[in-house]
């Protein structure tokens, strides 16, 4: 009756063609699942009445763009009530259950871990606007901080979005990699990176105790807080390890992960994982630390390190032979993070 009885101008027009797609979909989802009817015809008639309300957009002010993924965006924003900074993730997801169970995943795990060497967590919620109506909010953002990352209306029309604030980092390990001063052999001094390293290896050893593997450490989730200081972020691939019998067996699973600091046997037709396929990828970020490379020159070594092949790029002995360890092709010999505090 509220479609039909409408005005027929324009505008109207518009809105009915929407609700049509809407009500459609509601309808196939609530005859498919046990749907709370009530919550769907509250949701319609927000739209109807333009009273739809965003938690993130009435309590949070984005100030910038961080970063577009495959796993969502990352804004920075100011807290309208504690005016305080703080990184705010969007995750998109369909509303099949299945989907978001998985996408559910990163947020259960970011909870359940509490190491000064990890991004703080703070809270997460769930949002499902009207049809198109993130496309238009996502427009106005855009256009307000002046950026052209469009990519971050990479996503279907009817989307949930599931919303994660946490800690507000300064940069990424990755850029201050890409900087030019980083390429200076001065900069990377070994007691400093040995600093880093140790902090980076502590909280990977948290995780492991956590019965959790990241499966995705790279430089572009090691984040700064400090100039010295060093946390990891985005558990958005994290696994449990298996265990029988009180051991760590490894497991048969699809491969996930950044292809270029992946481990040998996560790159294998049938990938393998284990906590140790982390320790291979610490060995690459420390060589990384250690000594300034370009990207073609860390495609070569990072392949040579997964071949078992020597690379001779340490000028230090003891580093070279701390990484070969780390590196080493066979799983079974590599340390755990427990062993690598204690070298």
């Amino acid at each position: 009756c509220l479609i039909m009885g409408g005005k027929s101008d324009d505008k109207d027009k518009t809105i009915k063609e929407a609700l049509t797609d809407t009500l459609v979909q509601s309808i196939t989802r609530l005859s498919e699942e046990n749907g709370d009817v009530d919550a769907e015809i509250r949701r319609l008639s927000s739209f109807l009445s333009g009273q739809y309300t965003s938690k993130f957009a009435n309590e949070f002010t984005v100030s910038e763009i961080l970063g577009i993924g495959g796993g969502g965006c990352v804004f920075k924003t100011v807290n309208k009530l504690d005016e305080a900074n703080y990184a705010v993730k969007r995750i998109a997801v369909d509303k099949e259950r299945e989907n978001m169970k998985k996408t559910l995943r990163e947020v259960r795990a970011m909870a359940q871990l509490d190491h000064p060497g990890i991004v703080r967590y703070n809270s997460t919620w769930i949002e499902e606007p009207p049809v198109e109506w993130q496309y238009h909010a996502d427009e106005e953002t855009l256009e307000r901080i002046k950026s052209k990352k469009r990519q971050l209306m990479q996503y279907n029309a009817n989307s949930v979005f599931i919303y994660i604030q946490m800690q507000l980092c300064k940069y990424s390990l990755a850029e201050w990699l890409d900087k030019e001063d980083s390429m200076n052999v001065a900069s990377r001094n070994l007691p400093r990176m040995k600093m880093w390293f140790k902090q980076i290896v502590a909280a990977v050893e948290y995780i492991h105790d956590k019965n959790l593997i990241h499966r995705d450490l790279k430089p572009g989730n090691i984040l700064f807080v400090e100039n010295d200081r060093v946390k990891i972020c985005d558990m958005g691939i994290v696994t449990e390890k298996k265990v029988e019998d009180g051991m760590e067996v490894t497991m048969t699973q699809t491969g996930s992960g950044t292809p270029e600091y992946m481990s040998p046997e996560q790159q294998a037709l049938f990938s393998q994982l284990s906590t140790k396929s982390d320790i291979f990828t610490l060995g690459l970020i420390l060589a990384e630390l250690c000594v300034p490379m370009n990207y073609d020159k860390k495609a070569k070594i990072f392949e040579n390190f997964r071949r078992g092949k020597p690379n001779n790029i340490f000028s230090d002995e003891r580093t070279a032979a701390f990484v070969s360890l780390l590196t080493d092709v066979d799983r079974k010999k590599r340390p755990t993070c427990r062993k690598m505090l204690d070298d």
